[in-house]
């Protein structure tokens, strides 16, 4: 009697660019409504903990104020984050408008049979072969030539002919 394996999972795969962008967002927005209502149940927590300690100076000087220095300071800090704002998007939109749909980059020509054989020191049936394979690795030099090479079945004997492909074809 043998024993059953036990069941195997597969790995996680973490491939987002395969996912919707509308379910992607959806996601996210989900995401941080439930970190904040999670977040949210520590404010009593929060409060008793600065109340403990004496941190109450926020409403003692920016709420009840006797002196509005402070929150003349706060407002001019907060025209400050403003500002810088509306800079990085007009700079962004600038952006957008000069370069938006140029594409400049070049794309890379192929490389030729030829000078892959040449690169990895192998020869023309070994690199047909090596395209028919769906998973291999293979164990690269120094120089990044191919050392040794994987069992590979020919793509002729992709699917097995009798008489071609070798016995049990």
């Amino acid at each position: 009697m043998t024993t059953p394996r036990p069941l195997r999972h597969p790995e996680i795969l973490y491939r987002p660019e395969l996912q919707p962008v509308g379910q992607r967002t959806l996601y996210s927005v989900l995401t941080l409504i439930a970190w904040t209502v999670w977040l949210y149940l520590f404010v009593p927590l929060i409060s008793l903990l600065a109340w403990w300690f004496g941190i109450d100076a926020f409403s003692r000087h920016l709420l009840e104020p006797a002196d509005r220095s402070d929150a003349i300071t706060l407002l001019g800090y907060a025209g400050v984050v403003v500002l810088s704002a509306v800079v990085i998007v007009a700079w962004s939109f600038y952006n957008l408008q000069r370069y938006g749909g140029l594409d400049r980059r070049k794309p890379i020509s192929p490389v030729s049979d030829e000078d892959l054989r040449a690169r990895h020191g192998i020869d023309a049936g070994t690199l047909a072969a090596l395209r028919g394979e769906r998973r291999m690795v293979l164990h690269l030099d120094p120089e990044l030539r191919v050392e040794t090479l994987p069992a590979v079945t020919p793509p002729e004997c992709a699917t097995p002919v009798p008489d071609r492909c070798g016995p049990g074809s």
